[in-house]
This record gives C-alpha cells, structure tokens and sequence, in this order.
C-alpha cells in the first residue's frame, strides 16, 4: 500500500530529482534532526562504502564527509528486489539536488568494488588481468563505475545490457524533500536491498 505525502514545495530550476527509500526510523530520525543521513551501523561492507566516500570526496565540491545517502535518478520500481529493502515500514522520498551534490556510479559495476575484484570490460580483458597481464589495477578499473556517458555495459559473458545508475550523496536537507511515500509490504515473505 502506498500513500502520498508532499512535504515541501522547493523546486528551484537548477535541481533534479533523485529518490531514495528508506526505514520508517530513518526518516523519523531525519525529521528530528532536519536531515537525512546515511548510517554507519546499516552497512555491510565498510571498505567499499569508505571508499565511495573517498570518490565523494574528490569529486563533489560541497560534500559534508558523512556516510552516503543511496540515491536512484530514475524513479523505483519499489516491488524491484533492489530497491525495496524489506522492511515492514519504509518511505520513499523523492528529492531535488544540485547535479554537483551527486555522485552517479554504475549499479552493477559497483558490485566489483563491494567484491573487491577487477572491473572488466569484456571477458579478454578478464582473463588477462587474472593471468597477471592487466594493464591498469584493480582498483583504477573501479573508476570505470563512474563512466556513466556510456550506454551500455557488456558482461564477462559478451552480452551487453542496460545500465542501471545509482547516485551518493551527503546529508540532504529536509527542505529538499519533494514527497514522501509511506510503503507497506502486503506479503509477510522479506526482501533484501543489496547495495
């Protein structure tokens, strides 16, 4: 079940619009203290999460240095394994940023920093950084998550697919939240958000 709440009207032209879902403490907690925030105890890979902060860092300009806030550009399918994160409560917000507030990655490129293994580009280039014949490291071919002018992505396997982009950002304002959606999850069986 979903419900609609606008809670603010800022909307000034410069911005876009980002989402993000969250717990029902989480956006509690934001209204307390006037902004969101990631939190250190949610996350599950601390190595990778200190290295997105350390990208953040280099490349927004006004970033704060506090844990991201996990942002979508495209608005969320919530019934999608990857965005409803299974919780009985969860809001989904809907926010408007400064495009330099945000730090888009590619969503399943993403996933080689969290394994700590080699981004690839085609299975040739695999096979050659895993045989010690790669050109670049391990971690400078995770800077290619942030190539997000290409289209599409191909596979180890050869086959390309869509590009889905995820966005981090530093603590967000309330005043920059557009909406709030208030979901519950009818079925009892739980979902996990991976990222």
């Amino acid at each position: 079940m979903i419900h609609s709440i606008i809670s603010s009207t800022f909307q000034p032209s410069s911005t876009i619009k980002y989402w993000t879902v969250q717990s029902l403490e989480a956006w509690d907690a934001a209204q307390r203290s006037g902004f969101l925030h990631g939190h250190p105890e949610h996350i599950m890979f601390m190595k990778p999460y200190h290295w997105m902060m350390s990208q953040m860092g280099q490349r927004l300009p006004g970033y704060d240095g506090s844990y991201p806030v996990w942002v979508w550009p495209q608005q969320p399918d919530l019934q999608e394994l990857h965005h409803y994160t299974g919780r009985q409560q969860c809001v989904c917000l809907t926010l408007r940023l400064q495009q330099e507030d945000v730090l888009l990655s590619d969503f399943e490129e993403w996933h080689a920093v969290l394994n700590d293994t080699f981004n690839a580009r085609n299975h040739r280039e695999w096979q050659r950084y895993r045989a010690g014949y790669g050109t670049i490291t391990k971690e400078q071919s995770w800077q290619r998550i942030f190539e997000t002018e290409r289209p599409d992505r191909q596979s180890l396997t050869g086959q390309t697919s869509w590009r889905q982009l995820q966005g981090v950002t530093g603590a967000v304002p309330l005043e920059q939240v557009v909406t709030v959606e208030h979901l519950n999850e009818a079925s009892a069986r739980k979902r996990y958000y991976y990222v």
